[in-house]
């Protein structure tokens, strides 16, 4: 994918920090395909960090990096810079903190940051304003809920919003939060012809079927798992199924927002994999997928 001219998206809804970030990159390939490579490889550590940080999957092991580039370039059309690839990377960033907060003395503090980073992410892709619910539910699953612990959520997720209010209140602009797009299904093109789509298909279902049975048995081990193991995976959970309520609300974003779901798939699958003991079929799944995206490299031209 990276042989691929990588273009940015113009903004098509409600994301005024985007709007900005394609002002000042419109006309710099060169910073856009940059910046592209650079997130990519900072979402890929930042998921192997919370990894290791927090003992999901063993020390030595990659599996999660690896994982999260397989699902990444598993589709040509992921291949832009777009607010929904750059918002990912805050959100993951706010999903280590929220994981952190079981730890500190002050919980607060860091609570705060959550909610700020996840509000400033919605300001760069319009649906991850919805991720306050998440919050809200993160909250509950470790334990953390109570009146402050709400407040706190609520003023730190507000106080970008007050800020972009007072910014038009005060240059007289009009903000149209979270407005709506036209957009219908039927400008989606599920079918074509070539080599591309057919493998493309092909590792959509492998990777679907997988996931579904390693999500299916990674649930029903987690009453066997420590207390911590499992909530933080139960988050986890909550997020992959909040990330694929969200598809179907993101319009114009349709092919690129898969990146919201990538997240928390990437590391329920590796979490899966790494407690499975190391078998052919294993292998034969992983060798499978790798040669499809060999073809998709350097066959895209010909598909």
């Amino acid at each position: 994918m990276l042989f691929r001219n990588i273009d940015i998206q113009a903004p098509q809804a409600f994301g005024p920090v985007y709007e900005l970030i394609y002002r000042l990159l419109l006309g710099h390939n060169v910073l856009i395909f940059i910046l592209y490579v650079s997130l990519i490889v900072v979402e890929g550590a930042l998921l192997q960090f919370l990894v290791l940080r927090y003992n999901l999957i063993a020390r030595d092991n990659y599996i999660v990096f690896f994982f999260w580039l397989i699902l990444v370039f598993s589709n040509h059309s992921l291949a832009s810079l777009n607010p929904v690839l750059i918002a990912t990377v805050f959100s993951t960033w706010s999903l280590i903190k929220l994981f952190a907060i079981g730890e500190a003395d002050y919980t607060l503090p860091r609570l705060f940051s959550v909610g700020f980073i996840i509000s400033f992410s919605s300001l760069i892709y319009g649906l991850i304003f919805y991720y306050l619910i998440f919050l809200i539910i993160s909250l509950f699953v470790l334990s953390l809920v109570n009146i402050r612990q709400i407040l706190v959520s609520l003023i730190s997720f507000a106080l970008p919003y007050l800020y972009l209010l007072v910014y038009a209140f005060v240059f007289d602009k009009q903000v149209a939060f979270l407005s709506k797009v036209d957009f219908n299904l039927d400008s989606l093109i599920f079918f074509s012809d070539g080599a591309l789509f057919w493998s493309s298909i092909a590792i959509t279902l492998l990777l679907a079927l997988f996931s579904v049975f390693g999500l299916v048995k990674l649930i029903s081990s987690l009453f066997s798992k420590l207390i911590q193991f499992r909530n933080l995976v139960t988050v986890l959970i909550v997020m992959l199924f909040g990330g694929l309520v969200l598809q179907f609300l993101s319009g114009p974003w349709w092919y690129v927002h898969p990146f919201v779901i990538f997240v928390p798939l990437a590391v329920l699958m590796s979490i899966f994999l790494s407690e499975q003991k190391r078998t052919i079929y294993y292998d034969l799944f992983l060798a499978l997928v790798i040669i499809l995206e060999v073809i998709q490299l350097y066959f895209i031209d010909h598909a």
